[in-house]
C-alpha cells in the first residue's frame, strides 16, 4: 500500500517507510547514549540527587540529626545531675576521667551531661524563634512586595530603620524591659530576627507579581489571595528554605551571644553561650576541658546549617536541575 504526500515530484511513501520514519522521530524508552544527560524521575528526585552530590551538606545533615538525638535522647541513656549544685560540689573542676568522660565544670556539673542539657534549650530556642521570625518575615515581605506603591515604601522604611539598629543592642534593650525567661527569649529572638527575611521575600514578590501567570489569574478574575497562595508563595520556596537554615543558625548564634554576656537562659537551666562564658574564665587557669568540647559542638552545628543552606539553594535552583 502506498500513499502520496503533497510536495514536488510526487514523493511516494509506503507504510513500511512511514513506520521507519515515525520510529526514528518518536522517543524511545531507552536512555541517551554517547554521554548525553537527560532528566529522570520526578522533580523531587532530581533535587535530592543534586543535594546528595554535596557531601559536606549530607555530612552536616547527619551531624544535626545526631546532635539533636544526643541532646534529647542522650539524657535517658547517660544520667547526670544538672540541677542540684549542692550535690555536685565534691566534683568541682574534675578533669576528664572515670565517671566524668569530659570532666566537670566549676560548679561540679558533668560537662557531657551539661552539653546535652544546654543543647536542649539552645536547639529549642533556635528552632522556635527561627520559625516565628520566618513566619513574620515571609508574611510582611510578601504582602509589601505584592501591594507595592506607598504602602510598600512605608513598610520597607520601617524595616530599614530596625536594621539600622545593631541586632545585639536591640536584643539587650528588649530583654532589659521584658525579662529573659525561656518563653520571652523565644519571642524576643523571633520578633527581632525577621527583618532580613522580609527584605528578601519582598524582592521575590516584586519580581513575581507582574509575571505572565499572575497577569493570567487577574485576567480570569482571580483574587489577590489566590495569586499569593497559589503562585507567589510556591515560587519562593527556594528562598524560604535557604533563609530558614540560616535563620536557625542565626538564632542559635544570638542566644549563645546573650548567654556569653550573662543574659541568656536563667538558672537552673543553661545554654551553650553560658557554658562558653564560664569555660572561657576557667580556661585561663588550665581547665581546658570546660571550653573545648562545648565550643566544638556549637561551631560544628552553625557551620553545618550553613552548608545545608548552600546545598538547598543549589537543589532548588532551576538552572542546576538535570533536564
Amino acid at each position: 500500500m502506498a500513499m502520496e504526500t503533497p510536495g514536488a515530484g510526487g514523493l511516494q511513501l509506503n507504510t513500511a517507510d512511514a513506520d521507519k520514519l515515525v520510529g526514528a522521530v518518536a522517543p524511545t524508552s531507552q536512555g541517551p547514549s554517547g554521554g548525553e544527560v537527560a532528566g529522570s524521575g520526578t522533580m523531587l528526585r532530581q533535587m535530592l540527587r543534586i543535594f546528595m552530590k554535596n557531601k559536606l551538606a549530607v555530612a552536616s545533615v547527619a551531624y544535626v540529626i545526631s546532635l539533636t538525638l544526643f541532646c534529647f535522647v542522650g539524657p535517658y541513656l547517660y544520667h547526670s545531675n544538672q540541677l542540684d549544685a549542692n550535690a555536685s560540689l565534691l566534683y568541682t573542676n574534675n578533669p576528664p576521667g572515670a565517671g566524668f568522660p569530659l570532666g566537670a565544670d566549676s560548679s561540679g556539673f558533668d560537662i557531657l551531661g551539661r552539653i546535652m542539657f544546654a543543647g536542649q534549650a539552645s536547639l529549642e530556642l533556635g528552632f522556635l524563634s527561627a520559625f516565628i521570625g520566618l513566619t513574620i518575615g515571609i508574611a510582611y515581605g510578601v504582602f509589601a512586595g505584592y501591594r507595592g506603591g506607598v504602602l510598600d515604601t512605608v513598610m520597607m522604611r520601617i524595616v530599614d530603620a530596625m536594621l539600622s539598629i545593631p541586632g545585639l543592642f536591640l536584643l539587650l534593650a528588649v530583654i532589659s524591659v521584658c525579662g529573659r525567661s525561656k518563653l520571652i527569649l523565644i519571642l524576643i529572638l523571633g520578633c527581632t530576627g525577621w527583618f532580613g527575611t522580609a527584605r528578601l521575600l519582598r524582592s521575590e514578590a516584586l519580581s513575581l507579581r507582574d509575571r505572565e501567570f499572575a497577569q493570567a489569574v487577574r485576567a480570569m478574575g482571580g483574587s489577590s489571595s489566590r495569586i499569593i497562595w497559589r503562585h507567589i508563595l510556591p515560587n519562593t520556596v527556594s528562598t524560604m528554605m535557604t533563609v530558614a537554615t540560616f535563620a536557625i543558625a542565626d538564632s542559635i548564634l544570638a542566644l549563645t551571644a546573650l548567654g556569653y554576656l550573662g543574659v541568656g537562659i536563667p538558672i537552673p537551666q543553661t545554654d551553650w553561650g553560658t557554658m562558653i562564658q564560664q569555660g572561657s574564665v576557667n580556661f585561663q587557669i588550665g581547665y581546658w576541658w570546660q571550653l573545648y568540647p562545648v565550643c566544638i559542638v556549637f561551631l560544628l552545628l552553625v557551620i553545618s546549617f550553613n552548608y545545608i543552606g548552600d546545598a538547598l539553594r543549589d537543589a532548588f535552583e532551576v538552572r542546576l536541575r538535570e533536564r
